[in-house]
């Protein structure tokens, strides 16, 4: 038997077999055994006729029907006697016979790529320093506040601190209601900073029990769409005192008597948080530069592994775990290719240093998570330990935590004050779209790390 090898690109192969006759033989042997046992021929018991008889009478079939299976087993001792390790599911892409003479056949398979690692100790990354201000802290107070409103009515909204609930009608031009375009006890708050602004001032001392005509900026430039309202009920908005109750209600688990107190919670709280997202930002920086550094070919097997998972998550949010009706598939995996592939590409890097630096999880580096998470679910360090010691899930992530702590301790770190405090990393915003049946102050979008 005779092979070789075509290298296509840094992770697709194709390899190319050549059998002869007598190199096929000890195969087709295999076939005609297997096949006696299930052969029915007249005058002998099923699986009892002579081998030489099955080749007599069905040789070149058995031969030609096997063919695959020959191949398959060929390809299975090429990988195992050159220790390759091929990536996904292999492909056969070519196949040709020629009765008694010659099998020829080609198989693609994609490997991991062989790359020279970049330097990574010492990577140049920026981190992003927020000081948390006055402003900011009175925003978060403001807030905190918002999630314990109460509503009062009134007779007329007269200031920014009301709710409105109005019937809404969409006009033509000529101001006859258009049919189907109209809603019920629509929630206003007035406050929404998302509210249009032509649209607030309109609605300025509106009073219960008052229709009034709005004048509107449409989607097309330069042109106005007419609504007519019937404000149907007022609502002030009342935010809590700042006193030991409030105090008590916010942190629970801390004696805060003062508002000089309170407000040095929430700055800890804010500087946490930014802290948090800063460190964050080092880990995606790091990463991003050391994919930048080395030029790997993401092989597509482990891209699609990698889509696979997405669509599994987005499974796993249906309770069916089912994909929602409305969701291409296709569409997103075509979205989410990018991600994938860099995804690819940081798990080869990451597993490359890891080799490197002979990185490993110890009983050391495990003590510090069982005993969280013990104290987390409650439960006994004992047990959590018997778990967490033989679980590779848990083995990884700290093994991760463990490589990104070292990447980061060896980095050239250089902090960037931030000083536009625009609150788009710690937004927060009442509910009052036109959509909306609720002006509730809606919880706070502080940033994730991810």
């Amino acid at each position: 038997m005779e092979f070789k090898v075509n290298k296509i690109d840094a992770v697709k192969q194709e390899v190319e077999f050549e059998l002869s006759y007598a190199d096929l033989a000890p195969h087709f042997e295999k076939a005609f055994q297997k096949y006696q046992k299930k052969a029915e021929i007249p005058g002998f018991r099923k699986g009892k006729a002579p081998v030489s008889m099955i080749k007599r009478m069905y040789g070149d079939m058995i031969e030609q029907a096997s063919l695959e299976d020959v191949a398959n087993d060929v390809y299975k001792n090429y990988l195992d006697e050159n220790k390759v390790q091929p990536l996904g599911e292999a492909q056969m892409v070519d196949m040709d016979y020629e009765a008694k003479q010659i099998f020829k056949f080609k198989i693609k398979y994609e490997i991991r790529p062989d790359f020279e690692l970049a330097e990574y100790k010492g990577v140049e990354v920026n981190r992003t320093i927020h000081s948390v201000d006055e402003k900011m802290i009175d925003d978060e107070v403001k807030y905190l506040q918002s999630k314990h409103v109460t509503y009062e009515e009134a007779p007329k909204a007269d200031g920014d601190e009301f709710t409105i609930t109005m019937d809404v009608q969409k006009l033509d031009d000529a101001g006859i209601e258009i049919i189907g375009q109209g809603d019920k006890d629509v929630r206003f708050y007035l406050n929404d900073p998302q509210i249009n602004k032509e649209f607030k001032e309109q609605l300025e001392e509106v009073a219960v029990g008052e229709e009034r005509i709005l004048n509107l900026p449409a989607q097309e430039e330069g042109k106005t769409e007419k609504y007519k309202v019937l404000c149907k009920k007022v609502e002030k908005v009342v935010f809590p005192e700042l006193n030991e109750e409030f105090f008590k209600n916010i942190y629970k688990d801390e004696e805060i008597k003062t508002i000089e107190a309170f407000r040095e919670k929430v700055k800890n709280d804010l500087e946490g948080i930014y802290k948090n997202i800063g460190d964050q930002e080092i880990r995606n920086n790091i990463v991003n530069e050391l994919i930048k550094l080395n030029d790997i070919t993401a092989p597509d097997a482990l891209v699609e592994n990698i889509l696979n998972s997405y669509i599994e998550d987005v499974k796993n949010q249906n309770p069916k775990r089912q994909l929602p009706k409305e969701f291409d598939e296709e569409e997103y995996r075509k979205q989410k290719r990018v991600d994938a592939i860099l995804q690819v590409k940081w798990y080869l890097i990451r597993d490359k240093i890891i080799e490197a630096e002979k990185m490993e999880v110890t009983d050391k580096d495990l003590e510090p998570v069982i005993e969280a998470d013990a104290k987390k679910y409650n439960l006994p360090v004992d047990k959590i330990k018997s778990v967490y010691e033989n679980n590779p899930d848990v083995k990884y992530r700290v093994l991760d935590d463990k490589l990104m702590n070292f990447l980061i301790e060896n980095a050239k770190i250089k902090d960037v004050e931030k000083h536009d405090h625009s609150h788009d990393d710690h937004d927060h915003e009442h509910e009052g779209e036109e959509t909306k049946k609720e002006a509730k102050p809606k919880k706070p979008r502080k940033k994730k790390t991810e």
